[in-house]
């Protein structure tokens, strides 16, 4: 069986998926002293000469906001902000879907973002598996940290391999498509059989040249 794994922010959309779900919280009056300090820690991190990639920091102090919080209030939110994911899909991966669709592969999801919102943005987009970063949480509520590494990098590579070895499917890479946007993601993308570089920032458009990945859309300048 074939398989096409998508990265969530920047990848598959515009953007992040949490700035679909921040004014949802905040509209629902969610914790916004701890939202406005997560946004203020945004704009400094983004002013500085050289910013660290956002998933290396943004899970774990996201789950810092959600300490003590009832999952089923966040739930509510991500159900709406999936649903403005959905929307906001680049029209070239609706194409890439449909053609996989047609092959009879599956469609995953494999994203650094928390897993409440990225498991109800999956199930928006008709995919079958969200492999994300995991956020801990003991009865039904979040402990303000995180069940497990980040989901990037090489985690992610080790995390599709033991999602197919739990799915009973062949360990073998190589009819595997996977779509994402950034250097970080090489592990997975050199693992891969079919790497494709969606609108690649400046740290991975010429290494997707040099290595001859498929490229859709335009090459971003950050």
């Amino acid at each position: 069986m074939s398989l096409a794994l998508f990265d969530l922010d920047r990848t598959l959309i515009d953007g992040y998926a949490y700035a679909r779900l921040m004014p949802e919280l905040w509209r629902r009056g969610i914790r916004r002293d701890g939202l406005a300090a997560l946004v203020a820690r945004l704009v400094v991190a983004r002013a500085a000469t050289r910013s660290t990639p956002l998933s290396s920091w943004w899970p774990q102090a996201f789950a810092r906001y959600l300490t003590g919080l009832d999952a089923r209030k966040l739930a509510e939110a991500c159900a709406v902000a999936s649903v403005a994911v959905r929307e906001a899909v680049r029209d070239e991966l609706r194409q890439e879907f449909r053609r996989h669709r047609a092959a009879g592969a599956e469609l995953w999801l494999v994203t650094a973002t928390v897993h409440p919102l990225a498991e109800p943005v999956a199930a928006a987009l008709g995919f079958e598996a969200c492999i994300a970063t995991r956020v801990a949480e003991q009865d039904g509520r979040y402990l303000g940290s995180l069940a497990g590494p980040v989901c990037r990098g090489a985690e992610k590579l080790s995390r599709v391999r033991e999602h197919l070895a739990a799915r009973g499917l062949p360990p073998a890479l190589d009819d595997i498509s996977y779509y994402a946007d950034g250097a970080e993601d090489l592990p997975l993308l050199e693992a891969v059989g079919h790497p494709v570089a969606v609108c690649p920032d400046k740290s991975l458009w010429p290494i997707a040249v040099e290595r001859g990945f498929s490229v859709l859309g335009t090459p971003r300048a950050s």
